[in-house]
């Protein structure tokens, strides 16, 4: 049997680390953090990230910059949660490094599939 995966959840919100968490179910292991340095802290730990960008207090511009820091450190599969509905917002994402990206609000198990699709490239 395969280790389960272990995914970063970088979120500032707790009800949505809960739902995130609980979306991701038995069938993931799950590290949460709040921060962006708690990010980077725990990257080294995890298989994927999921990151909402909220994390990084900082301009949009620097949120976005976040995503190619962390690609730069490890080569995972990085799903970014924006709370802006713009399409050059998750255009910058995915340019700078982001594997998918969604927008807030989310649908729960549409995330679970794409990170799982995300994973399954790299196994």
């Amino acid at each position: 049997m395969s280790r389960k995966p272990t995914i970063l959840i970088g979120e500032d919100k707790q009800f949505l680390v809960d739902i995130i968490k609980e979306s991701f179910g038995s069938g993931f292991n799950c590290i949460c953090v709040r921060t962006e340095e708690k990010v980077f802290e725990n990257l080294d730990s995890a298989d994927a990230v999921v990151v909402g960008l909220d994390v990084c207090p900082r301009e949009q511009e620097e949120r976005v910059k976040m995503i190619s820091e962390i690609k730069a450190r490890k080569d995972i599969p990085l799903m970014a949660l924006t709370s802006l509905q713009y399409s050059s917002v998750r255009i910058g994402l995915l340019r700078k490094g982001a594997d998918d990206v969604m927008t807030k609000p989310f649908n729960p198990e549409e995330l679970v599939i794409r990170m799982e699709k995300l994973l399954s490239r790299i196994r």
